[in-house]
């Protein structure tokens, strides 16, 4: 996997220059000179993105680089053009010993995400098969409101939502993995 290594050391020079708390707006400052596979995170980080973001969450951080060079090998599609497999990021947690339930249905997400306390959701942007897929962590706080983080490649903030519905309900959805 000379591409993973070459990434690899690409990535460690920039993780320095990243953010002390959580990452937004991948395609915007350090983040977006990250490589995964044979394209720069501003195209296809999302989903290490929010691996990252929901560790720091938790209070179980990595660096990015290495969440990266790990998730890679398994997870990612067509050399990163389609980003990575939503659905291998269970078994990175389950690895890491993160305590993730994975859920499948949006009503399901709906309910019982508004109970989580973070959690990681994959969605269609616009129509399924015809738009591009995001993830992004979300917390919720002890109000039930939803803080959403990377929701826009070139936003570098948070947005704050009143509930999951509002957060999430009008996209098509695809994987959840909560806590």
């Amino acid at each position: 996997m000379l591409v993973n290594k070459l990434n690899y050391k690409n990535n460690l020079m920039y993780e320095k220059c990243l953010p002390d708390g959580l990452i937004n707006g991948q395609g915007m400052g350090a983040v977006k000179r990250y490589k995964y596979g044979a394209f720069s995170f501003g195209w296809c980080g999302c989903e290490i993105i929010a691996v990252y973001n929901l560790l720091k969450l938790y209070g179980k951080p990595e660096k990015l680089c290495d969440i990266c060079r790990e998730i890679y090998p398994y997870g990612h599609l067509l050399l990163g053009f389609f980003g990575t497999n939503v659905y291998t990021l269970k078994h990175y947690y389950k690895k890491h010993s993160i305590p993730v339930k994975t859920i499948t249905s949006k009503a399901q997400f709906l309910s019982e995400g508004a109970k989580s306390n973070y959690g990681t959701v994959s969605f269609w942007t616009k129509r399924v098969m015809a738009s591009s897929i995001h993830t992004v962590a979300y917390s919720v706080d002890e109000n039930g409101e939803i803080t959403v983080y990377n929701r826009y490649n070139n936003r570098d903030c948070e947005y704050h939502f009143r509930s999951m519905h509002e957060a999430f309900g009008k996209y098509p959805f695809i994987v959840a993995n909560i806590m």
